[in-house]
């Protein structure tokens, strides 16, 4: 199967918001698994805690929303940079920058990894659009909760866990979710545009156990899945 894992940045930190060297080890863990089963992958990772960082202390130099959503993208590099580091040689030995060099090089034998592209697109977004741009039809979205919900789970303890979940719920779950660089909800509008262009199926689950992403691929039931609709 071809797909695409979506790694959230909040994955790949700590309580105290340090790089979380073990877990990129799991992840790495992982991708060799799926990898091994002839599974076909592309790795987005997010940027995090140290996205965050590095938007907060720009918004105090006062820089415009392109360059803070540039500082959010170097945070992804760095992360992109340490999982493939983690992978050996089984990855591309840099990230790619750009839609062009994904092209260019996916038929390589080397697994790619991919931070963000460009200001304006969160990583989400990046996933979804790598997932249409190679032809995949899965996306597994790796984050740090079960799946998607009706309401904020860690504001409303009885909110509900979808099993599957359309674009058109998910569409009105998120629209009014906050879009400023560093702040992208669980997926944002211009991915579920793309998903739903392209007719992409996503898999939310969660991933600080990373196990569960072998999970969602042998289908087994697990976290969030949307589907068309």
């Amino acid at each position: 199967m071809k797909l695409v894992l979506k790694i959230g940045g909040s994955l790949l930190f700590d309580r105290r918001k340090r790089l979380y060297t073990r877990r990129f080890e799991q992840y790495a863990q992982i991708i060799r698994e799926i990898v091994a089963q002839g599974h076909k992958l592309v790795v987005v990772v997010g940027g995090g805690a140290l996205a965050k960082s590095l938007i907060k202390r720009g918004s105090k130099l006062n820089a415009g929303r392109e360059a803070l959503d540039r500082l959010g993208i170097a945070s992804t590099w760095v992360c992109a940079q340490l999982m493939i580091t983690a992978l050996g040689d089984l990855a591309y030995p840099t990230p790619m920058f750009s839609e062009e060099r994904v092209q260019e090089n996916i038929e390589g034998k080397q697994l790619l990894v991919v931070g963000g592209l460009k200001p304006g697109q969160s990583t989400n977004a990046v996933a979804a659009r790598i997932t249409e741009l190679t032809g995949s039809k899965v996306l597994v979205n790796a984050t740090d909760v079960d799946g998607v919900y009706d309401m904020d789970p860690d504001r409303f303890p009885h909110a509900k866990l979808f099993d599957t979940i359309t674009v058109t719920q998910l569409r009105q779950i998120v629209s009014s979710l906050s879009d400023k660089p560093g702040t992208y909800p669980l997926f944002d509008k211009n991915a579920l545009n793309i998903v739903e262009r392209s007719g992409i199926e996503v898999w939310f689950v969660n991933g600080t156990n990373p196990e569960n992403i072998l999970h969602a691929i042998t289908h087994r039931k697990i976290g969030t899945r949307l589907i068309s609709g």
